[in-house]
Parts: C-alpha cells; sequence; structure tokens
C-alpha cells in the first residue's frame, strides 16, 4: 500500500511539472509573438516596408521603414524597441544626424520618449533636425560633471529593452580618457610641438629645433603665436639658467623653466608643462587625474619670460648653474630627445611624477650623476632656488642666498629690454 501510495504521489508531481512547464512555454511564446513584428516590418533595414495587412501587427496598416538610399549606412532595427510599439501608432517624423556617433545609447531615451525614428545621411546631405551631440572627450572631468569651452558633458542615460546597456559605452570613453593623445583641440600657445632633427656634418653635430615658439602677448587672453626653425652647433653649447616664476599668491609653488646657453649669445627656453585644451586652466585636482598632457614648449626667452612678467605679473628670477659645457649638452640632447618621444607617445602630467620639476632634474642628473638628489624641496618648486644654493649649483659672487635671489630678480630689466635682440644678454647683466 505505501508502494502504491508513493507511485501515485510521484505520477501526479511528474504531471504538475509538466503542466508548468508547457504552460510557462506557451505564455513565452505567446508574448515573443506579441511583441514581434509581422513578415512585412522584418525586412531588411535596406528595403521598402509593405504596408502590413496583419491585424495582430502593432504596426497594422503602417510603413515603418525609411526609404531606401544606395550606400547609405541604416541604423540597425536594434534601436527600435518594442517598448515603443504602440497599438495606436501613427506615422512618425524621421529625425536625420550626421554621424553614427550621434547614435550611440544616451539618445535612446529620447528615440523612446519621443517616438522618433532616426536615420544616417550621406556627407553631402545636410542633417534635418536636432539630433543630441555625445558628450566631448578629452579629460576626466569631461567625464564626471565637469564643463569645456564648447558645452557642458553630459551623463549617459540607461537605456532598456534589446538595446545595449550604456555603461558599456562609457566604460570605452572612460579608458580612451585615460590613454594620453596628441589629438585634441590645444589652446593656441600648446597646439605645436616643438621638436629636433639631429645631424652630423663637416663642423660638428648640430640639431634644428623645429617650431621654437614665439608670442607676442596683449594679455593672457589675446596673443599672436608665430613659431620659427632654429640650428644649433651642440659644439657651441655653453651654459643652463634655471629660471622661477613663484606665483604671488603662494611663493612657496612656482613654474620652473630653464635657458641654454650658446656660444654666438643665443639663448634657448625650456618649458616643461601641463598641456591645455582650448579654454583649459590649471586645476591641481585635475592634474593629478589625469586631466592635462605632458608638453616641452621651447621658446624665445622673450616669449616665455615676459610671459611670467608681463602677462601674469609675477616675479622671474634667473640663476646661472654651474655645469660644464659637455655636462649641458647632455642635458639638451636628452630634453630634445624627450620632446621627440612625446611627440610620438604623449604622456599625461603629473604634479608629483612628470611635471617641470622631476623632468628637469632627471635631465640635470642625466648631465651629471646625482647632482640633484630628491628632497622635500623637490616638492615645493618655490623652494628650489634655495635648494640649488645650498647644493652650491648656483653661480653667483654674493655672500647670502637673499644677495642672490635680489639680483637673479629680472622684472625691472624685461621692462627696460623689452623686444629688442639683445633681451637675453641685457637681463643678464647682473649676473658678470
Amino acid at each position: 500500500m505505501q508502494i502504491s501510495a508513493d507511485k501515485k504521489s510521484g505520477s501526479f508531481h511528474l504531471k504538475f511539472l509538466v503542466g508548468t512547464v508547457i504552460s510557462a512555454l506557451v505564455l513565452c511564446v505567446g508574448g515573443c509573438m506579441a511583441g514581434r513584428q509581422c513578415s512585412a516590418h522584418a525586412a531588411s533595414p535596406n528595403t521598402v516596408a509593405r504596408p502590413c495587412s496583419n491585424p495582430n501587427c502593432p504596426f497594422h496598416g503602417q510603413r515603418t521603414q525609411p526609404e531606401y538610399r544606395p550606400n547609405e549606412p541604416q541604423l540597425s532595427q536594434h534601436y527600435v524597441s518594442s517598448s515603443i510599439r504602440q497599438a495606436s501608432y501613427q506615422e512618425p517624423a524621421v529625425k536625420t544626424v550626421a554621424s553614427p556617433e550621434l547614435l550611440k545609447p544616451w539618445n535612446l531615451e529620447e528615440i523612446r520618449r519621443t517616438n522618433t525614428p532616426y536615420r544616417l545621411v550621406s556627407d553631402n546631405e545636410a542633417p534635418v533636425g536636432d539630433g543630441k551631440v555625445p558628450p566631448p572627450t578629452g579629460g576626466i572631468s569631461r567625464l564626471v560633471g565637469g564643463t569645456t569651452a564648447t558645452q557642458p558633458a553630459q551623463k549617459p542615460k540607461a537605456a532598456s529593452g534589446s538595446a545595449r546597456l550604456p555603461i558599456f559605452d562609457l566604460g570605452k570613453d572612460i579608458a580612451k580618457e585615460f590613454r594620453p593623445s596628441n589629438d585634441r583641440k590645444w589652446s593656441p600657445n600648446h597646439a605645436v610641438l616643438q621638436t629636433a632633427e639631429f645631424s652630423r656634418g663637416p663642423d660638428g653635430d648640430r640639431v634644428t629645433v623645429r617650431n621654437v615658439r614665439y608670442s607676442l602677448y596683449e594679455n593672457e587672453e589675446n596673443y599672436k603665436t608665430r613659431y620659427y626653425n632654429a640650428t644649433y652647433k651642440l659644439d657651441d653649447i655653453r651654459t643652463l639658467d634655471l629660471i622661477i616664476v613663484p606665483f604671488r599668491s603662494m611663493p612657496r609653488v612656482a613654474h620652473i623653466e630653464s635657458s641654454f646657453g650658446f656660444a654666438d649669445g643665443r639663448y634657448l627656453g625650456m618649458s616643461i608643462e601641463a598641456r591645455y585644451e582650448d579654454g583649459e586652466k590649471y586645476d591641481p585636482v585635475g592634474a593629478g587625474m589625469n586631466q592635462f598632457e605632458l608638453i616641452y614648449v621651447f621658446a624665445d626667452e622673450r616669449d616665455l619670460i615676459r610671459l611670467g612678467t608681463d602677462v601674469h605679473k609675477n616675479d622671474v628670477h634667473v640663476y646661472r648653474l654651474r655645469f660644464e659645457p659637455h655636462e649641458v649638452r647632455a642635458m639638451f640632447v636628452d630634453a630634445l630627445q624627450r620632446a621627440n618621444k612625446l611627440a610620438e607617445k604623449p604622456e599625461f602630467y603629473h604634479p608629483l611624477g612628470n611635471s617641470c620639476v622631476t623632468n628637469l632634474i632627471a635631465h640635470i642628473n642625466k648631465g651629471r650623476p646625482n647632482a640633484v638628489p630628491k628632497e622635500y624641496r623637490t616638492l615645493l618648486p618655490g623652494l628650489m632656488d634655495n635648494y640649488f644654493y645650498d647644493l652650491k649649483l648656483i653661480d653667483t659672487a654674493a655672500t647670502s642666498f637673499k644677495e642672490t635671489k635680489e639680483n637673479a630678480k629680472v622684472n625691472w630689466l624685461v621692462d627696460k629690454y623689452g623686444d629688442l635682440e639683445w633681451f637675453s644678454a641685457g637681463i643678464r647683466q647682473n649676473m658678470y
């Protein structure tokens, strides 16, 4: 009796399970069929849809596909979710967009909200409508609540249905932003990279520096940028000068520059900086989060020094460093090779690990190993002159650092010599 009861109980459970599975399959198939298009609307996107005669189809009596255009990419059926299909469907107005970039998933919400399909147009066809532009690239502030000079950043919106979640595209964009690039809309002063070409002639090794910058400033926003090429004999290099531009509000924070002097009296300034996009300004938080690329600016001294004195209204100090010509040559060549490398493989600027201070010290130590050991003053650029004085690297006849610093200030000499050809010699008259 017990065995018979168990068999009946097992048979009952088996029938109940089979019935449940069959019911689920029926509901699933019915739900899928309710959301499917009929054969007329399942046609390829590049064909003209036939009028629908199926009364159960949500698009009954409508033509849902755009007209055929040869060689024109079409928006995938993937973007027309069943969630926007209604029995009271009306003929939509078709918007056009000029780029597949505009069809990224964060526009799906508008597609569903307005029930308006999009299609792509060819390059020679003017776009119609007001398709939204996706968030711009160029730094983490553009991805997390930041703004640019042209438009605010947009937060990707969630998509539902069969569309891919925008988090995947956001992940790709974040990955792209965390890769440094030389291909952005740069500030005019940082738009052109300086590079070097080394050659050997009968009179020795030479280097031609391409695109030496010489900007003429009216103010920080208005200036004219010019460039020229300059050729130097490496055997003619003589001196290296340290240029410190302390910030008025925080004197212990400064921008560090340098200048290479040659036997013929010419000087070539070098400024290692955060590279700005158009409309950007320096942001210490953003600098620590890969907001800026790194750039080596080789420029005329009348550009670099007058930018600090006349435009930014800061004090500028120029110190002659105690290095032999062959050491300065090694530093100069190392800096130019670094600039060439950045032109091919860009890097991010970082205020602690890849800045004006860290790179200049690396070049100095290339010419004279361990000439500038790391210590706390290398983290405070405004104290770099005091550190170099203690290392006995500053060539001065003064008996104290205070006197040395006073003699190195060149603001009044910059005002005196302005744009004259002997500008570089004039601002150094207190060195001799």
